[in-house]
């Protein structure tokens, strides 16, 4: 039955929270008057299997730190009059308990140098939550890997910790400063056929992170299919140098074109890049402006 309350009271935590329609009136007040009072780490979904509940962040890197924010609460009938001062633990055993219930997608914890958060947290006196900041140092983190930061309740002022809730793993996904939704334009060659030899404009392509420097990238022919013999096609870009080197996986004769100046112009966030491969009578290349639009 504690259990049954725990969960009850947090319901309704939420829903003072997110003013869902919970609520039949939004200036209606939740009734607390059967539920324990609990401190917890609220969730928008349960994960309901027995582990640790989660909440996901997308940051893309930047120089800047990247900030986020989660929420501590205090679920009860009536708020308290003094302030509750929580503790905070980042907690491995708390990752590996999350893992071992996700072991198709286990998450690496995130590095000491790559997050900054306050381990103490006040829940103001009269009030029911308060947000627990966190900073991430994005460029200290490799995109090819899924993090996972594992928070724990350790103490409250003495009030009761959430037992299913006072636990929470933030999932980290990382994008480098490359990936995006991009305008996409050019000048596209294949020796002996005029048809798909030209030039294209009004596309739009997604540049998908691989790698903390590279993203993912599909040519087209001039009439906007796809390019086949170049599968695994990615632009690499120097961070120092801002120079492109272009690559497939599938294609060991394919080149930069040494005759033009691959780049990355981080001014206006556009790829200006051209490459060739193949060998007459069957050759082909590729000369492509990218500017970013917007995340994908």
């Amino acid at each position: 039955m504690k259990n049954k309350n725990i969960f009850n009271g947090l319901v309704a935590a939420l829903c003072v929270i997110s003013l869902s329609s919970c609520l039949k009136n939004k200036n209606e007040q939740p009734d607390f008057s059967g539920t324990a009072p609990v401190v917890e780490i609220p969730v928008g979904t349960p994960v309901g299997d027995g582990s640790v509940n989660s909440l996901t962040t997308s940051l893309i890197q930047q120089d800047a730190p990247s900030e986020y924010f989660y929420y501590i609460n205090y679920a009860a009938s009536s708020t308290k009059a003094t302030d509750i001062k929580v503790t905070l633990s980042v907690d491995p055993a708390t990752l590996a308990k999350y893992n071992a219930a996700h072991t198709d997608a286990p998450l690496t914890i995130v590095p000491t140098n790559a997050f900054s958060m306050s381990t103490t947290i006040t829940i103001p006196a009269n009030q029911r939550r308060v947000q627990v900041p966190v900073k991430f140092v994005s460029t200290a983190l490799d995109p090819a890997i899924a993090y996972g930061l594992p928070v724990t309740i350790k103490d409250a002022s003495g009030e009761v910790i959430s037992k299913n809730f006072g636990s929470v793993v933030v999932k980290v996904a990382v994008r480098n400063r490359y990936d995006g939704k991009y305008n996409f334009k050019g000048y596209i060659f294949r020796e002996g056929d005029p048809v798909l030899t030209g030039n294209f404009k009004g596309l739009t392509k997604d540049l998908p992170s691989n790698g903390a420097n590279a993203v993912d990238f599909g040519q087209v022919w001039s009439n906007g299919t796809g390019v086949g013999g170049i599968d695994g096609l990615t632009i690499n870009v120097n961070p120092t140098t801002n120079k492109v080197t272009m690559k497939s996986t599938a294609n060991a004769t394919l080149v930069n074109d040494p005759a033009y100046d691959s780049r990355y112009d981080p001014a206006t966030k556009t790829f200006y890049i051209s490459f060739k491969w193949g060998a007459s009578p069957s050759s082909r290349s590729a000369t492509d402006t990218l500017t970013y639009v917007s995340a994908r």
